[in-house]
């Protein structure tokens, strides 16, 4: 890829992995935004104290090139679902529109480019509420063998879904202004919802809304899942992959532990000009493909495995050089 610097502002949301922000802020590095935001959440316990002050000094000492850099360093520690939606409205206070990236997503450097071109082209479309960098579609599977891979019958680089996937993203500070971060009334607001492809898709929403709304996971992301459907909203679907989770298995990890198929998918640099599609709607076909790749639950036999895999990494796990 020829050499490109990000137009629009980032927020990199961190916390204690300096380790993974390395890579990060090298991809950063070649596309030299001229602000970043920083947001990072206080430690929990004094055992994490150094790490966390490590984080900070690392990204004040290596952001060495012509850039703004804004800085909420918390003073106390935060929950993630309080720590990151409060990060992210910091941000669009400041910002009318730009780039989001945690402590564990690893763009390649077109992520930037398809972003900003993005960000410009559906600024004033209401009902585009974000664009995702990351993409399961490599693991779709053909419906026969007739037929070509769902990716290969997609002819432009990207398509609109309403699903928003939140590992490396844009977005515009006209969508987040919708962000819902509580149920006022569960239920009755679910019933509401009627995008839904089949009963299977809504006892999956339903049950994790569910248990967001008892206080029983600590997210920000349902939350703005039901609110871009609560309004409509679609989100920008890459064909292409551009983002490595690269925080998969490990003691600091958070809705990445145990195995995964997403821990080790590919990224891809992609080509421009980028080929649009011709309407702004969703494209049912490859969204149920989405959900089925992405969210579907497992069969319960797989389930049982991963739990005993998860609990044998967690008796065996390597420790971690400090």
């Amino acid at each position: 890829m020829l050499e490109y610097q990000c137009q629009n502002a980032i927020l990199l949301i961190v916390y204690k992995r300096a380790d993974t922000l390395k890579p990060i802020l090298n991809r950063l590095k070649s596309v030299k935004p001229s602000k970043i935001y920083i947001a990072a959440n206080s430690y929990k316990n004094e055992q994490e104290k150094h790490l966390t002050t490590q984080v900070r000094q690392f990204l004040e000492n290596n952001i060495n090139w012509d850039c703004q850099v804004n800085k909420l360093y918390r003073d106390t520690h935060l929950s993630a679902k309080l720590s990151i939606s409060s990060a992210i409205s910091w941000f669009f206070q400041q910002e009318k529109q730009g780039i989001i990236l945690e402590d564990d997503c690893l763009p390649t450097l077109s992520f930037f480019r398809f972003c900003d071109e993005l960000l410009e082209r559906y600024a004033d479309e209401e009902k585009v509420f974000m664009i995702s960098g990351w993409s399961a579609l490599d693991f779709a599977k053909n419906t026969s063998v007739e037929t070509l891979h769902p990716k290969a019958q997609l002819q432009e680089d990207y398509f609109f879904s309403k699903y928003p996937h939140i590992w490396g993203w844009a977005s515009w500070a006209r969508a987040w202004q919708k962000y819902q971060l509580e149920f006022s009334d569960f239920e009755s607001e679910f019933n509401t919802l009627d995008n839904f492809y089949s009963v299977k898709e809504k006892h999956y929403w339903h049950k994790l809304f569910k248990i967001y709304a008892q206080g029983k996971v600590d997210t920000w992301d349902y939350p703005f899942v039901y609110s871009m459907w609560k309004h409509n909203g679609l989100s920008i679907y890459p064909k292409n992959n551009m983002i490595a989770n690269i925080g998969f298995n490990r003691d600091d990890a958070t809705n990445t532990t145990g195995e995964s198929k997403f821990a080790i998918m590919p990224s891809y640099e992609i080509a421009f000009p980028l080929k649009h599609p011709n309407d702004i709607q969703i494209n049912t076909k490859l969204d149920t493909t989405s959900f089925e790749v992405a969210f579907a639950p497992l069969p319960l036999h797989t389930r049982i495995l991963r739990k005993v895999k998860k609990c044998l990494y967690k008796l065996f796990k390597p420790k971690q050089r400090r």
